[in-house]
């Protein structure tokens, strides 16, 4: 976090200026509006001013200048200041020149402490001891920080300037959230922004609200955290301080476990001129970076670096070695006001330890983030599962990976209308790169960042819950849903390949084998698979056939002597979730559900059983062949049935339809990236239904049938847990989504979807109709199945 530097106070021969006319040149129009503070000191000076008045104007010059971002020209102006100052002999003015070219340098790291060249004067003394309180900050000793604030707070008293006073408190506030001392850091920054706000200090009410942000994501509310930024930024303006917002929002998304989308921030910020603080920070996230995507080499050299620039004592040096050491990337570290390291006694920096606990704040009504924010959870119980397994605790085990998958979606959907608008310019811009628009195509990556950073606003997100293991009353509750069905999940433990059972109540692990060889045989079927459906031939379907064999050896043969015949529940890792399960040998045939967890599952069932199908809607998307006709034909089996084709088929008006309907069919053209994952959908004919739009259902379709290509297929967020339409269907409510994970043959799809349609008005079970017609199209049951 870069730390606020607008405290350095000026005598009152800085303040005003006769020239011509009384003319305010206070040091408090530069937190005001670095560019007009600029502007009145360049007016000053045009007009041949006293020794005095230039002195004043060229450090508001110097001051405004690095406001802009222009160090070395503000490092000029502030000598040149000096200099004028002390040829006529204005000592005072000399050494407040001087203390704020210090207090400049040592924002950069560039400059010990200055030592006074006059007589100490209590204002003196405090611009001395705050500039070591700067100087520490950069260095990361952010307890010597908070002393040396305090002391020049004691060494004035209340003869602080009402309009500087909070940027000393702006300072002291985010030192003391390095340091850990959230609740004195929140006095602070609340006192200092009313004094912004009173005064009109708006570019210091920007630093403020920035390090406001920060203090509300050292806390764990990253919802209160990003929108703390997002007021900030207007309030910033150019210069150097929106490079440190960008850091603090990549740092607070990676800390959720958002890395793609930190990544995204961090990539066009240029470091050319980062020092102190903003540059420990950004090279540790981006060590972060680079161990999240399993690039270890460049983690040892880039500690040493720190180490050598900050030394051994400070927090960035202690981050960085506790990165590079760590078997994987830690979801939570020190950043620019994180303070989630274990504390070590007597280094001059105090941390506070989080141990096994959820997150405090989880959002309520978008999947993407509250997957994310619960890959903290995620990781600590899949490592307790491991230790579980080591010793043969089968119970135990599904206990720990059912609780690192349960993270549970409060029933409110998204209102926010800014968000809704944010999509369907979205929508706009997919539309016209489609059409080979490249400003269409740039805009559409913004915008993908945009989405990500725009989810955390007001009114989506609550307290989670503290969460709990399921003990074993709740896995024979489970058992006793499941009935004849056997479930069976694959979780990603560390050190484990396993299997997890769960059959007439009794819990097996049983042993897989690499995880190498089952990425391989995953990634071969996949290909193989897609190229038949694309280029149906012998040979594809051949290779088809083998591979689907060889996965079916590596997942399904070590259980299936435990299922035998009956119907299968399946919880898949983050590698498999995009498996075509009815193309595998030992599954032809057999009634298939997919899900994140036995506990979704039982939720899903539950669903299914305590609502009806009343209200049928058919949906034809655009430039599809064949989509009319096949809605025409599922009209004739559901004849009160609303129907939307052509232009009715509107993002809009199938939203608000999917809003009522207890069955619905939609035969569109399907995509799904797998970044960012949330922007899979169906083609309508003003632009595409997105995952992010069925998040804002307020009551989903009991059971929805995509006949569509791919938008089953999902990806992991760093928790592990799936992202994608069905995903989001069934965190919104839906019980049970019919998807296809691969590209769908149109001609072969209609007939079977009338079957399927008809064996559902006889009563026959989604998932025995995809066995039945489906599953050899790559159609997947997800839900209850």
């Amino acid at each position: 976090m870069t730390v606020a530097d607008k405290s350095v106070p000026c005598d009152e021969e800085a303040k005003r200026m006769a020239i011509g006319r009384s003319t305010d040149l206070s040091i408090t129009l530069v937190a005001r509006d670095p560019e007009a503070a600029e502007r009145h000191a360049a007016r000053v000076l045009g007009e041949a001013p006293s020794p005095a008045a230039r002195a004043a104007a060229l450090r508001v010059s110097g001051l405004a200048a690095y406001e802009l971002g222009r160090s070395t020209e503000a490092t000029r102006r502030l000598r040149a200041a000096a200099r004028v100052a002390e040829e006529a002999a204005l000592h005072r003015a000399a050494a407040l020149s001087r203390s704020s070219e210090t207090g400049l340098l040592a924002r950069r790291g560039l400059a010990p402490t200055a030592r006074p060249t006059t007589a100490p004067t209590p204002m003196t003394t405090a611009l001395r001891l705050l500039n070591a309180g700067v100087a520490a900050c950069q260095q990361g000793r952010f307890d010597r920080a908070v002393a040396f604030f305090s002391d020049a707070l004691d060494a004035v008293g209340n003869g602080w300037d009402p309009r500087l006073l909070p940027g000393l408190l702006c300072n002291r506030g985010i030192a003391q959230v390095h340091s850990g001392r959230l609740a004195a850091a929140e006095e602070d920054l609340s006192w200092a922004l009313a004094m912004a706000e009173g005064h009109g200090l708006d570019r210091l009410r920007g630093s403020v609200t920035q390090n406001l942000g920060c203090l509300a994501a050292a806390r764990n509310d990253t919802a209160q955290a990003m929108e703390l930024f997002t007021a900030a930024e207007p309030l910033l303006g150019p210069g150097p301080r929106p490079t440190a917002l960008a850091v603090d929002r990549a740092t607070t998304l990676a800390d959720a476990g958002m890395w793609s989308a930190a990544a995204d921030l961090l990539r066009p910020v240029s470091w050319r001129r980062s020092h102190g603080a903003e540059l420990a920070t950004a090279a540790l996230l981006t060590m972060r970076l680079h161990a999240a995507r399993g690039d270890r080499e460049r983690l040892r050299p880039a500690a040493e670096w720190l180490r050598s620039r900050f030394g051994p004592r400070s927090l960035w040096t202690r981050e960085a070695e506790r990165i590079a050491a760590a078997e994987k990337p830690a979801p939570w570290f020190v950043g620019p006001a994180r303070t989630h390291a274990l504390p070590t006694p007597g280094d001059g920096n105090s941390v506070r330890d989080h141990g096994m606990s959820t997150p405090s704040a989880v959002p309520s009504a978008h999947t993407e983030l509250t997957a994310h924010a619960w890959g903290l959870w995620s990781d600590e119980a899949l490592g307790r599962a491991a230790a579980a397994v080591s010793v043969g605790d089968a119970r135990a085990a599904l206990g720990w990976v059912e609780q690192a998958r349960e993270v549970g979606m409060p029933a409110r959907c998204c209102r926010d209308r800014e968000w809704a608008a944010l999509l369907d310019r979205y929508r706009n811009a997919r539309t016209r790169a489609e059409t080979g628009s490249e400003p269409a195509r740039e805009e559409l990556l913004r915008l993908e960042r945009e989405l990500t950073v725009s989810q955390w606003h007001p009114g989506c997100h609550s307290r989670a819950a503290r969460a709990r293991r399921p003990g074993r009353r709740t896995l024979t509750v489970l058992a006793a849903v499941l009935g004849n069905r056997a479930f069976v999940c694959y979780p990603d433990l560390p050190g484990q390949r396993v299997a997890l059972s769960l059959i007439d109540g009794c819990v097996r692990i049983h042993p897989l084998s690499s995880t190498g060889a089952l990425d391989a045989v995953t990634a071969s079927l996949s290909h193989s698979a897609r190229t038949d459906a694309v280029t149906p031939g012998p040979t594809e379907a051949a290779l088809t056939d083998e591979r689907a064999a060889d996965l079916s050896a590596l997942l399904i043969d070590p259980v299936v002597d435990a299922i035998g015949d009956r119907p299968l529940v399946i919880a898949p890792g983050p590698r498999t979730q995009a498996v075509a399960w009815g193309l595998l040998p030992a599954l032809r045939g057999r009634q298939v559900s997919v899900v994140p967890s036995a506990r979704t599952w039982a939720r899903c069932f539950h669903r299914q059983r305590a609502r009806r199908i009343r209200r049928v809607l058919l949906v034809a998307g655009a430039g599809l062949n064949g989509a009319e006709a096949e809605v025409r034909g599922l009209r004739r089996l559901h004849r009160r049935a609303r129907v939307l084709t052509g232009n009715e088929a509107r993002t809009s008006r199938v939203l608000h339809e999917l809003g009522r309907a207890d069955l619905a069919h939609l035969s569109t053209h399907g995509f799904a990236p797998s970044e960012p994952p949330m922007c899979a959908g169906l083609s309508l004919v003003d632009g595409p239904l997105l995952a992010y739009d069925l998040e804002r259902l307020p009551r989903p379709p009991l059971l929805t049938v995509l006949s569509s290509c791919e938008v089953g297929r999902s990806a992991p967020a760093s928790s592990g847990l799936p992202l994608g339409v069905s995903a989001a269907l069934l965190a919104r409510g839906c019980a049970t989504v019919i998807a296809s994970v691969l590209p769908v043959r149109d001609s072969e799809v209609a007939g079977a979807m009338g079957r399927v349609h008809e064996g559902l008005r006889e009563g026959a079970a989604p998932a025995a109709m995809v066995a039945a017609h489906l599953a050899g199209s790559g159609f997947v049951c997800f839900g209850a199945g």
